[in-house]
């Protein structure tokens, strides 16, 4: 009988351990806000996989030194990654997995609830934001309207912008996916829908 109550408090202090752990990383995500960036001097890139399939890649024009990155064509855009070819230390910011990117919406910080991704659906690559909770609705943040072989330019739906993260009035290297609208569980529906046009 002792055993099995040493089994069950331990089992309760486990799980009491995982719940202030999850409640701490909500409390984390949450005291971050965000800042306004200009959106010419930032630009989100289908970067195609060695093996198939795209990753998400973010550059931003920090000096005017150098130039990060040149845009050519439509549908869709292609981009050449000029900060690959020189020191661009202190010239382009760079970010390439969720460390550096996550979705805000109406001023809530998403980094633990949502997953970020590009899946190429209809000769479209669209960037989703995926939700952790299988009864969570993911989200459409951009698409590059069309697909080619090399880097392409993810356009932001209208109601998407880039913003970086900021804490006691300090602007971090963090970007976000920044919309007003509030995430699809509290507003009980897809935002994502129409994913061709």
């Amino acid at each position: 009988m002792m055993k099995f109550s040493l089994v069950r408090t331990f089992a309760a202090l486990a799980s009491s351990a995982l719940l202030t752990v999850g409640a701490i990383g909500e409390a984390i995500a949450f005291t971050f806000d965000e800042t306004e960036i200009n959106q010419d001097r930032v630009i989100a890139i289908a970067q195609p996989r060695a093996l198939g399939g795209y990753q998400l890649l973010i550059v931003e024009q920090v000096s005017d030194k150098r130039q990060c990155w040149t845009e050519n064509g439509s549908n869709p855009v292609k981009v050449d990654p000029l900060l690959v070819t020189f020191d661009f230390t202190g010239i382009c910011g760079r970010a390439t997995d969720s460390n550096g990117f996550s979705i805000r919406m109406a001023g809530v910080d998403l980094a633990l609830k949502y997953s970020l991704s590009l899946e190429t659906v209809d000769g479209n690559v669209v960037l989703m934001g995926s939700p952790i909770y299988p009864n969570a609705k993911s989200v459409i943040i951009g698409r590059t309207n069309g697909e080619s072989n090399g880097f392409m330019k993810i356009v932001l739906d209208p109601a998407w912008r880039l913003t970086k993260r900021a804490y006691q009035g300090r602007t971090l290297g963090h970007f976000y996916f920044t919309t007003n609208q509030a995430a699809p569980s509290e507003i009980g529906g897809n935002t994502g829908d129409n994913i061709g046009g």
